[in-house]
């Protein structure tokens, strides 16, 4: 077993010059070149379809071969990113695209959906698990039993302190994969709805529109409300090096070749320092995060790693990245036949070059509407020349003052100048003979039987006949004990409540009496349990199991191996799977079975096709919400929200609540999604359940509109289908 962090500090030379790998990220041949000239040992990149970074410009396989051949050639790994959930009617290309990879010898692939992880263990054992931060996988028992299923490496949450990470490094010997620079996102990463549900762009599918960045209305005025600054962990890299950490990961597969040369250059210094001195001095920290500033992030914050989060971590007044300032503008002249450009003239003792990104940042504002790239090199005025400072002249494609500030915030360096088809270029001319590889079993011989295209046809026709079997059962999910005894009382309801804070101080000590007087009551275990809090949700999960109850609705893996702890048998318990784990595909409710549940909760993401195409697996049935107050993220960091006005709005007057509970924060959507309106027909013919599910309803919502069984009360209300009309993206 590995020392605990406090302990690591008088480790031994040896623990302490073990140094982790530097992964950087990749989203052209450009940031590829810039990655491998500044020193990274691996990299990770996404192919045109299933990658969370869908925007970038992405890989073909062809591209993939070319590359992967020339970085191993040059002793860097090649991690591909599929770290997307995936669709039931894409899985045939999943294995396409996987037999291909095994071909091309990539070093790992990065995995999200657990059904893809299914067919990895099962079909393509030679291509090694990295489970994305998109699992949400944020604590022992969750890297344990993943560690378990033969999973390599987990990337952990940028949300978790050291301390958290260190006890979590302490008690696995699975590889540990952590970020330290980039975009910090405001939720739990794969725990997001917030672009799927106000804009159709899934983050869950690569596609997020980011709504974060956004401008939101709160007590009266209009402020960047929910934008996180970028994560910079380097004043905790020697610390992280001492934990054992496998990988430090740099985020960034949309940016340019600018920012990936920068910050993996300053890492890979930094890393190097601590090998040979075992330290990172404070004036080399220093000077490192100045070289930081040309990476043109936004302001940094080393998140929760200090276990606090800074209070400036969200500025409402600023969104845009920081950027090098070049001075201040001296004179702002309209520019004859340019329409509202101005000619500036401002003093500075920095190159600027043609492709360069700029922005004039005015008093107030942070220059995010104000940006533009140099279409041409600023004229030299000779004139005023002195201590290093130029006078320059050029013209800005809209209105500005003397006094604004002219910011760099990109430049386009010498990997931009030759381009991406020049590197590809090069690739070619440069690759050998190709490696001679184990011939890969065939592609159809990897084929599960649900996926060939006899029983698809077949699946598709019965999907549209009538449903054979009973009609589905109904279950209502609460957070409330008060609320949830009201549906208790009356005969036949079944019911499920969230154990979180405020129910189990409800029901302490009492936990028999509750059995008694209602022994179907199922529970709903809180989808986050981070290291610290695993112990109490265990020992209350016992006093429950011990009182009688048995019938549990899962929110993360970790929660398995609670059970697991409990009895020698699972088929004690009826297991159900709750929204945070997700399920889009067969392969997934296949992963499901396998790890012992009787139940699977389809995505509430899904649209109508793909959830009619799924279907049970043997003693596994399918439950879907019909009506449900959406979770749109979780966060663990403070919003710049007043306490008694927890409600804010976008633009487009979309009401948005904030819920605190247990040590998050949950942005819930005001409107809230229904299917109860719409035709038997349109559901899924297998579900064996459907479920209305209060559990982040607002504290004002009546909850007596659903005590009626089949006889709702919604007519007053604005409900949304959310992408059940529409198709997933």
């Amino acid at each position: 077993m590995k020392t605990l962090p406090h302990e690591i500090r008088g480790a031994s030379p040896e623990l302490s010059r073990k140094i982790p790998e530097l992964l950087a990220p990749v989203g052209n041949f450009e940031t590829f070149m810039a990655a491998l000239d500044a020193g990274a040992d691996a990299i990770y990149l996404g192919l045109k379809k299933f990658s969370a970074r869908a925007r970038a410009e992405n890989f073909t396989l062809a591209d993939l071969e070319l590359m992967t051949g020339f970085a191993q050639r040059r002793g860097v790994k090649v991690f591909v990113a599929l770290n997307t959930l995936i669709r039931n009617d894409e899985l045939s290309e999943i294995y396409r695209t996987l037999a291909a990879l095994s071909r091309s010898g990539v070093d790992a692939v990065i995995v999200q959906d657990l059904g893809l992880t299914q067919i990895l263990r099962r079909d393509f054992p030679e291509i090694p698990i990295h489970l994305s931060t998109q699992l949400a996988i944020h604590n022992a028992a969750g890297v344990e039993r993943m560690a378990g299923l033969g999973c390599r490496r987990v990337v952990l949450g940028r949300e978790l302190t050291l301390a958290e990470i260190g006890q979590i490094a302490a008690t696995t010997a699975i590889e540990l994969e952590c970020f330290v620079f980039g975009a910090l996102c405001l939720s739990v990463a794969g725990l997001c709805q917030f672009s799927s549900f106000y804009g159709g762009q899934s983050a869950n599918r690569g596609r997020c529109a980011q709504p974060c960045r956004r401008l939101y209305r709160h007590g009266g005025k209009e402020d960047y409300l929910l934008s996180p600054s970028d994560f910079n962990a380097l004043d905790f890299l020697p610390e992280l090096v001492r934990l054992g950490i496998a990988s430090c990961k740099i985020e960034g597969r949309m940016k340019g070749s600018q920012y990936v040369r920068v910050a993996v250059g300053v890492f890979r210094r930094a890393l190097d320092e601590i090998k040979a001195e075992g330290e990172l001095s404070p004036a080399r920290c220093r000077g490192l995060h100045a070289e930081l500033v040309e990476a043109y992030a936004r302001p940094t914050t080393t998140a929760n790693l200090s276990g606090r989060y800074s209070t400036t971590i969200i500025e409402p007044g600023r969104v845009a990245s920081n950027g090098v300032v070049l001075g201040k503008l001296r004179r702002a002249q309209p520019e004859p036949g340019s329409g509202s450009g101005m000619r500036v003239r401002l003093r500075t003792a920095r190159q600027l070059e043609s492709g360069d990104r700029l922005k004039i940042i005015s008093p107030g504002r942070d220059g995010r509407d104000n940006s533009f790239t140099l279409r041409q090199a600023p004229c030299l005025e000779q004139k005023g020349v002195r201590e290093g400072a130029r006078m320059l002249s050029l013209t800005v494609p809209f209105a500005c003052r003397v006094g604004d500030l002219l910011v760099k915030v990109g430049s386009r360096d010498q990997y931009g100048r030759r381009g991406g088809a020049w590197y590809r270029q090069q690739l070619v001319a440069e690759r050998g003979p190709e490696p001679v590889q184990a011939q890969a079993r065939s592609f159809a011989a990897r084929l599960p039987a649900w996926l060939s295209e006899d029983r698809a046809e077949k699946d598709e026709v019965a999907a549209r006949a009538p449903a054979a079997h009973s009609a589905p059962s109904w279950l209502i999910k609460l957070a409330d004990w008060t609320g949830a005894q009201a549906f208790l009382r009356r005969p036949g309801r079944r019911v499920a409540l969230e154990l979180n804070g405020r129910v189990w101080a409800a029901i302490a000590g009492r936990e028999r009496e509750c059995f008694r007087r209602y022994p179907e009551l199922e529970w709903s275990l809180p989808p986050l349990a981070y290291p610290g809090r695993e112990a109490e949700l265990r020992a209350n999960l016992s006093r429950l199991v011990r009182a009688g109850f048995r019938r549990f609705h899962l929110n993360g893996l970790d929660q398995l191996e609670a059970f697991s702890a409990l009895t020698s048998s699972r088929d004690d318990f009826c297991l159900a799977t709750g929204p945070f784990l997700h399920a889009a595909n067969q392969a997934a409710i296949d992963f499901y079975a396998e790890q012992g549940f009787s139940l699977v909760h389809l995505t509430a993401e899904l649209d109508e096709k793909s959830l009619r195409s799924l279907k049970p697996a043997p003693g596994v049935g399918l439950a879907q919400s019909v009506f449900a107050f959406i979770p749109l993220l979780l966060t663990r960091i403070p919003l710049p929200l007043e306490r008694r006005e927890r409600k804010f709005f976008s633009r487009r007057r979309e009401e948005i609540l904030a819920v605190s509970r247990d040590g998050l924060t949950v942005l819930v959507a005001g409107a809230p999604f229904s299917l109860l309106n719409l035709a038997e027909s349109r559901l899924n013919s297998s579900l064996s359940l459907k479920i209305i599910d209060l559990t982040w309803a607002p504290a004002d919502f009546d909850l007596s509109r659903f005590h009626k069984p089949h006889r709702f009360h919604l007519d007053d209300l604005s409900l949304t289908s959310y992408n059940f009309p529409l198709e997933w993206q």
